[in-house]
């Protein structure tokens, strides 16, 4: 529809627009079905239709109904080859080993699932995101969805002092944390520095606050970790140089506020977060029966991977190699569920694409355009947030999010803006000259 026709008939415009940026938030909701379908009040939908497949096809209809509108006039990256072409030997990895796994239930489910579910967090993050605005939809959405949750944990909070996991809208304490610090770190290192209006800024700082309590009330430990090291490493990507150091000056105030939490949960997180405090005691004091049965299924699946160093004992071999049944079952670490059931070429396949995409977001950071800059590091954040949690929680489909922002990454390039976002000055040691860093 040309601009002529749009502006002869609003209606139709509108509703075209509302069509055209829709594929972001069908995406965000794709991805985090699974924290949110098991509500009894959507079961009214779920009853009829998986949520986590309905919007896997509305995203996909998205896509196609943009390349309809571009003539399936697709531009890619070199970089973002390179990555499909790893995504597929993985996904390869994972269907070559049915031939030879005795875990043939378990097994044929989680490659068809990474096939066609993780595939499209993969190639979805290709396909939809393909500009700033884009990604800035995409923000949005996914921080709309873990404000929902957050909300809905603080409307069935017990209260404070009392020891349990906190959920949110059917799911599990884990999927709450996960979705508030990916939130949470949208916020900070994305719409925050970017965002000029006073009122939303406001706003999203009001968010912020209420996802960070999300993320520590919840109690686990996995993801909170994770979260702080994420936001040392968003620190260590903002100062720049070597010899005369700088760092942002968004993320210089940040840090301020950051030191300040640190101290005052140092002091009242035991009463306001015990579930978190007293787990983390029992963790290092005595380990405990969680991290016990975790370490239990580290070697486990590390004396797999001995066995079979090459190729693994097959897709959902784990399960039958420990149990003698072919059940949902996984060491809980990424890259040991890999070693055990695919061996070293799965490990390897797996190790590069993480390892590549890394590089090619370090690569953007030292581009001149601020905008790229930010969002290099915002993706890099939240990859390592994908990637820590990986380490410790769910099987190689429970962590597509991580397979979402690697797909980011290798289009890190395209997230630049003509008119890149004005800049702030940056803090540092000596009088600065020439171009700041956004978002300073």
């Amino acid at each position: 529809m040309t601009k002529t026709e749009m502006s002869s008939n609003p209606s139709r415009g509108l509703r075209a627009s509302f069509i055209r940026n829709m594929g972001e938030w069908f995406l965000a909701l794709f991805l985090l079905g699974g924290y949110f379908k098991a509500d009894l009040r959507l079961a009214f939908i779920q009853s009829h239709i998986d949520m986590t497949m309905l919007f896997l096809v509305l995203s996909c209809l998205a896509f196609v109904y943009r390349a309809v509108r571009n003539n399936f006039a697709l531009q890619f990256p070199r970089s973002s080859i390179w990555m499909a072409a790893l995504f597929l030997l993985l996904d390869a990895c994972l269907i070559g080993g049915l031939l030879y796994t005795k875990g043939i239930q378990y097994g044929f489910e989680k490659a068809m699932r990474f096939t066609f579910l993780t595939g499209w967090a993969f190639f979805g993050a290709i396909l939809l995101i393909t500009n700033l605005p884009s990604l800035r939809r995409f923000s949005w959405a996914l921080v709309t969805i873990s404000t929902a949750l957050a909300i809905d944990a603080l409307m069935g909070y017990p209260g404070g002092g009392q020891v349990g996991f906190v959920t949110a809208l059917g799911s599990n304490q884990i999927a709450l944390a996960r979705a508030s610090g990916l939130g949470l770190l949208a916020i900070v290192a994305f719409l925050l520095p970017a965002e000029k209006k006073l009122w939303i800024r406001l706003g999203l700082f009001v968010m912020a606050a209420l996802l960070l309590w999300a993320t520590l009330i919840a109690g686990v430990r996995g993801p909170v970790l994770a979260l702080v090291v994420s936001f040392i490493l968003f620190f260590g990507l903002s100062v720049h140089g070597f010899v005369h150091l700088k760092i942002d000056r968004f993320a210089f105030k940040l840090g301020i506020v950051a030191l300040f939490v640190a101290i005052v949960l140092a002091f009242l997180g035991p009463e306001l977060f015990p579930t978190l405090a007293l787990r983390t005691n029992i963790l290092l004091t005595d380990v405990g029966t969680s991290a016990s049965i975790r370490l239990s299924l580290f070697q486990a699946a590390f004396d797999q991977w001995a066995a079979s160093p090459i190729l693994g004992g097959g897709t959902g071999q784990f399960s039958v190699a420990l149990t003698g049944e072919d059940i949902r079952l996984y060491p809980h670490n990424l890259i040991l569920e890999l070693g055990a059931e695919n061996g070293l070429v799965g490990v390897l396949a797996f190790i590069i694409m993480i390892a590549a995409s890394f590089a090619n977001g370090v690569a953007k950071l030292y581009a001149k355009n601020g905008s790229l800059r930010i969002v290099s590091r915002y993706l890099l954040i939240s990859c390592c947030f994908a990637f820590l949690n990986a380490m410790v929680s769910g099987d190689i489909n429970d962590n597509r999010m991580l397979f979402f922002f690697v797909g980011l990454l290798a289009v890190a390039g395209q997230f630049s803006e003509e008119k890149p976002i004005k800049m702030m000055k940056s803090v540092t040691n000596q009088p600065q000259s020439g171009n700041g860093h956004l978002g300073d």
